[in-house]
């Protein structure tokens, strides 16, 4: 059983993310993302502490995304392991930590 985990740290238009996200933290996640879309600013996500991310966490930041992009805007990936950056670029989402 997993045990999940996200804390946020909102400074400007940064997130750092802490723990794990997963089916159960995921929709609680891109909540917590889109609350901080600010029209004016790019979002930035810290992920060098995130232990574990599953396809439902990949996929909210991808909607996150989408909406960043809406703004005219882009959300980006800071310290993502190497591990994480394969997954996205498979996915079709190595932009992100571009």
């Amino acid at each position: 059983m997993t045990t999940a985990r996200v804390r946020e740290e909102v400074d400007m238009a940064t997130v750092r993310l802490r723990g794990e996200v997963d089916l159960a933290t995921a929709a609680a996640l891109e909540g917590a993302l889109v609350r901080t879309i600010d029209p004016g600013a790019d979002l930035v996500v810290d992920v060098g502490e995130l232990t574990f991310i599953d396809a439902a966490g990949l996929h909210a930041l991808a909607r996150v995304d989408e909406r960043m992009r809406e703004h005219d805007r882009r959300l980006r990936l800071e310290r993502a392991s190497p591990q994480l950056l394969r997954i996205l670029a498979v996915m079709g989402l190595g932009e992100l930590a571009a």
